[in-house]
């Protein structure tokens, strides 16, 4: 039949089928075709596995390939088809040897994984020009994480989602340990990028209005910020404290938490606790002393603290650059922040949003694989922040290292590609909704696509992630670009070295 990439063949069922291909070059893994049931009508179904076979002896093997011998078998399993209610159903009677397969068509296609004609738009289906919209009230409200290997696109494909949600006016705040979200403000003027976006249909943009850049005190790039953070430095806990300071010693540890004991019940500093140090007849409280005037020194505490609610702004990204912070700093910075927030948010004081973390496993660790302080707060916005209008993004380059109830608490996992075996079997604990199949398809995306994993959607898609629109700020060095520049300039200097001697030469013999 005209147009029929295939016929099925041998056993086949309502869930999936075997098909003869009629040219590879026409259909491949992860395609979706469409076949007709005699109940049911046109039904959607997606290739998992092709194969090759010829029947050619050990003999004819040895002669080279032999065309007229080569058959192409794939097998697919079935999507199905929306009934008059909008309802995704199964066939319930088995598909037909002998049918005609055919490639499904674009509309077919959005209608049997359930996209959104509107939304934030993440990129377009593999190897087609349909648009794979996210509804952005599943995605902010209920969670959003991505998870890949280092260099296959996780903080590219995070910032894709940032600009979506820019363009809605949705409040962000975003933790930044490596500064690659404050060249959001600037257009993409990567010339290989450029040339791409007439395919995803996007024009370079940047978003100066609407980024608000925040560094701690004594931050090299204090210059370009749009102000400094200082936190409020009343009533820390022992946790906090010790994790600020890295204190690991026993004793000192006792002695601060008998300081703070005997503070409770008033609004205490840093300056009180050390007060209350100082009268207790210890030889160890001076080296634990010597701890609490480094936090005085670092500038990170202050009596005129930043007030919390600027950092979640209608229409704003706020992004706090943590570059050359110390992770213990980091760590207290980030339970801080995010409790004011969760906090706020509770009473409607600062409007409903989402909290962006990038290095998510650092702030929040499974267990058995380090503690942070921040880990409590993050669980609790994980698993109650909807009922607020509090969302997390959260962002990492090894699930197997970051709380398995957060990832799970995602209504929407976005996966890039990952081998390392802890975090596959990670990724398999927390995500639901992939089989053996879909996991083998994660070891092999290339840089760029991603597995998108949401309730809303029918099963797992696969996406080819847009172009950014603003320039990407984490962008690997071009570590030989660099090397052969010092060559040609050691070869200069050689060359120079050369042509010295040779004048020497001439002016002495």
């Amino acid at each position: 039949m005209k147009g029929a990439v295939g016929r099925i063949y041998g056993q086949a069922s309502s869930t999936d089928f075997s098909f003869v291909v009629f040219d590879p070059r026409e259909i491949g893994r992860t395609d979706y075709v469409k076949v007709w049931n005699d109940v049911d009508g046109w039904v959607v179904a997606q290739i998992y596995d092709v194969r090759a076979t010829a029947d050619l002896n050990e003999s004819d093997a040895l002669l080279g390939r032999d065309a007229e011998k080569e058959v192409y078998l794939a097998k697919a399993i079935v999507i199905g088809k929306r009934d008059e209610n909008g309802l995704l159903r199964v066939p319930k009677t088995p598909f037909v040897p002998g049918e005609n397969v055919f490639k499904a068509d674009s509309e077919i296609i959005t209608s049997a994984l359930g996209l959104e004609s509107e939304g934030a738009y993440i990129g377009m289906l593999k190897d087609s020009d349909i648009r794979v919209n996210l509804n952005i009230n599943s995605l902010v409200q209920k969670h959003c994480c991505i998870l890949a290997k280092t260099g296959s696109g996780k903080s590219y494909t995070s910032g894709v989602i940032v600009e979506e949600l820019l363009e809605r006016d949705v409040p962000l705040f975003i933790i930044d340990p490596h500064g690659e979200y404050s060249t959001m403000g600037h257009p993409n003027d990567n010339p290989e990028e450029n040339e791409k976006m007439s395919i995803f249909k996007v024009k370079p943009k940047g978003y100066s209005n609407k980024i608000r850049l925040y560094v701690p005190p004594n931050s090299p790039f204090a210059d370009r910020a749009d102000g400094i953070l200082r936190l409020d430095g009343l009533n820390l806990t022992a946790e906090e404290i010790i994790e600020l300071t890295g204190i690991t010693n026993p004793t000192s540890q006792a002695l601060l938490y008998q300081a703070i004991k005997n503070l409770k019940g008033r609004n205490y500093t840093v300056e009180d606790i050390i007060a209350e140090i100082e009268e207790i007849k210890h030889n160890a409280k001076w080296g634990l002393l010597g701890h609490l005037e480094k936090i005085l020194e670092s500038g990170l505490l202050a009596k005129e603290s930043t007030p919390v609610h600027v950092l979640l702004q209608n229409g704003k990204a706020v992004v706090l650059d943590m570059r050359g912070v110390p992770p213990e700093h980091q760590d207290l910075i980030v339970s801080r922040l995010c409790s004011c927030l969760f906090e706020l948010r509770k009473q409607e004081e600062v409007p409903a949003g989402m909290i962006v973390i990038e290095e998510a496993h650092n702030f929040i660790p499974e267990r058995g694989f380090g503690r942070a302080v921040s880990t409590h707060v993050l669980r609790t916005i994980a698993s109650e922040g909807r009922k607020f209008g509090l969302g997390l993004m959260v962002i990492s380059q090894r699930p197997a290292r970051i709380d398995k109830n957060v990832i799970s608490q995602c209504n929407t996992q976005i996966i890039l590609r990952v081998t390392n075996p802890n975090d596959i079997n990670a990724i398999k604990k927390g995500v639901e909704g992939l089989t053996a199949d879909t996991v083998e398809e994660i070891k092999r995306l290339p840089p760029g696509t991603a597995m998108i994993v949401s309730p809303e959607l029918e099963r797992p898609v696969i996406v080819n992630v847009r172009v950014r629109k603003s320039k990407h700020g984490g962008a690997s060095a071009n570590i030989v670009k660099q090397k052969s520049k010092g060559k040609k300039k050691g070869k200069q200097e050689k060359e120079g070295r050369g042509e010295k001697k040779s004048l020497l030469r001439k002016m002495f013999g």
